[in-house]
């Protein structure tokens, strides 16, 4: 399986909102019900799996799995916090791409909060660069970066499109932070605000400090603005994403501790 191959299965079908995870727990739970030494077991298995699922697409679920991650992100609040900086570096978040008679229109999902963070803090410093990060991670027959997508969202919010610089090869957070700090040496950038989710902010400023950057953090919000009561029982697409991507950031900690690239402030 090609490199390529295997990201587009981790980001299309291992992910705890993919109906493949789910079937086979249930279909798990089945295989223990019709054995009669581990029916209890099954019971068990099936139960744990329907009220998982169901807490974990709660507001108050995907709230409880994300705080650890989320506690304690910043968003920038004024210039001087970042003083100095000549960029703002937003990392992508995933896109969705319909394409039909020769046409695509680009959904940039959890992507677009990313974009309005990175276009509220370019305002707010003034006119910095302003970098979008994201290769190819969807299958089409004609491939589109998820870079494109971001900068034609943050271009449509104001940004010049003379100012707006695109990572379009990077497919990880990984790939992400050796590519941006080619992109900036080249324009002899040493400082610069990095923009990304709440989740996604603790590993993504370990991964550029493990080559040597030490960016400004500027997280985006959690979630959109929203009327949903957060008590509620009802279980919803939002909170299951949300539950998803800190579940998924989790996992991607353990990976790039155990590979190394995870670095510390001023390393």
């Amino acid at each position: 399986m090609t490199r390529h191959a295997l990201l587009w299965a981790v980001k299309d079908h291992w992910h705890l909102s993919s109906p493949l995870p789910l079937v086979l727990a249930l279909t798990l739970g089945l295989v223990l019900l019709y054995v009669r030494r581990t029916v209890v077991w099954g019971r068990r298995w099936l139960t744990a799996v329907i009220l998982g699922y169901w807490a974990m697409a709660t507001p108050m679920g995907s709230w409880l799995i994300s705080v650890p991650l989320a506690y304690g992100q910043h968003r920038l609040a004024s210039a001087s916090e970042a003083a100095g900086a000549q960029a703002v570096v937003v990392l992508g978040g995933g896109i969705l791409s319909r394409a039909a008679d020769g046409m695509v229109i680009d959904d940039v999902m959890a992507s677009g909060l990313r974009v309005i963070e990175g276009v509220r803090v370019y305002r707010l410093l003034g006119d910095p660069w302003l970098v979008v990060s994201g290769g190819i991670t969807q299958r089409l027959q004609v491939p589109r970066p998820e870079s494109a997508a971001l900068r034609r969202a943050a271009v449509s919010l104001g940004v010049p499109p003379g100012r707006v610089l695109e990572d379009d090869k990077s497919l990880t957070t990984r790939e992400e932070a050796v590519e941006i700090a080619r992109l900036l040496a080249e324009r002899h950038i040493d400082r610069f605000v990095l923009v990304t989710s709440p989740l996604h902010m603790r590993r993504s400023m370990a991964a550029f400090q493990a080559v040597g950057l030490n960016p400004v953090p500027s997280a985006s919000q959690l979630g959109g603005d929203s009327d949903d009561p957060f008590w509620t029982l009802l279980p919803d697409r939002d909170s299951l994403n949300l539950s998803d991507g800190a579940m998924y950031e989790y996992a991607a900690f353990v990976y790039y501790w155990s590979h190394g690239w995870l670095g510390k402030p001023g390393r």
